[in-house]
């Protein structure tokens, strides 16, 4: 039995169960999230739906948001496991200088990111965030204090949960230049997770 990495991207083959709920997820693209045991002894992978916008909603709050199946019904995707980036969103909402943090998170959303790679936006929830970071080996921090585009050490509150955190500043209104510059700087993490420390001298 092979189990798949945490983060490997799969098709969902349900076969061991015949509900309702498997027949609406047989087909549909699933992210590794975790593997626990149970106490029968069988192995069990907790995955999430790709493009799940309410995995945002932090680790204690996912119900019916992550489900759980047995290796053989996960057909892993070619790529294999990658390393997780998260980008996440952190600020106000509704102060109109940190909209733009909003609008890069859904913009996101709408693009094929690379394996590995969720996009989340935490609000005023650091506690979620900081829990967040664990599961991820590098982080982009969409931050309303740095100028649109610009890159920048995490702030001061972000104890590092996660081997790099960089932060890449957004205006009120989305940019295409913003959008470009988070991309760059996903590339480059999924490539080198942990190899660098966060940039704080390009711009």
């Amino acid at each position: 039995m092979t189990v798949p990495d945490v983060g490997t991207r799969v098709r969902l083959r349900p076969s061991r169960r015949a509900d309702i709920v498997d027949l609406a997820l047989a087909g549909k693209l699933a992210e590794v999230d975790g593997v626990e045991h149970g106490a029968d002894g069988r192995v069990y992978v907790a995955v999430s739906l790709l493009g799940d916008t309410a995995v945002d909603l932090g680790p204690m709050s996912q119900l019916g948001h992550r489900f759980f199946f047995d290796p053989e019904e996960l057909e892993p995707l070619p790529g294999g496991s990658a390393r997780r980036v998260l980008v996440a969103g952190a600020g106000d909402g509704f102060k109109p200088a940190e909209r733009g943090v909003g609008a890069v998170v859904e913009a996101l959303r709408g693009r094929d990111l690379p394996p590995g790679v969720r996009v989340a936006d935490f609000g005023l929830r650091r506690h979620d965030l900081l829990r967040a970071l664990e599961d991820y080996d590098a982080a982009v921090l969409l931050s309303a204090e740095l100028g649109p585009g610009e890159l920048g050490p995490p702030p001061a509150w972000l104890e590092p949960g996660c081997a790099q955190i960089t932060a890449v500043g957004c205006g009120a209104e989305i940019e295409d230049r913003v959008l470009g510059v988070v991309m760059s700087v996903v590339d480059d993490l999924v490539e080198n997770a942990g190899s660098r420390e966060g940039v704080g001298d390009e711009g």
